[in-house]
């Protein structure tokens, strides 16, 4: 197991309960009535921060777990996990 922290987590989650202040915000707004293309700028805004995270999350998996597993040389089960990963994510594009 290598020694680095991951990604920090405390962020991470601040991030994370900022989109579900975003979407709850949303809720009220679908309940108020607001107008759709405000609404929509909303979701596409939450996405965005969602993508954001994902980002962060994929590029912590490349520069620790795939390249540390690299070196180690225990390559394969890494290599898939980072397809699974790439895969996941260019679903979210």
């Amino acid at each position: 197991m290598p020694d680095y922290q991951h990604h920090d987590i405390k962020k991470l989650c601040q991030r994370i309960n900022r989109i579900q202040g975003q979407l709850n915000g949303i809720c009220k707004m679908l309940e108020n009535d607001k107008p759709c293309d405000e609404i929509i700028i909303q979701l596409n805004s939450a996405k965005a921060a969602l993508q954001k995270i994902s980002q962060i999350v994929l590029e912590d998996h490349l520069d620790h777990c795939v390249l540390d597993a690299l070196r180690s040389k225990d390559r394969e089960p890494q290599i898939d996990s980072l397809k699974r990963a790439l895969n996941q994510y260019t679903k979210m594009i």
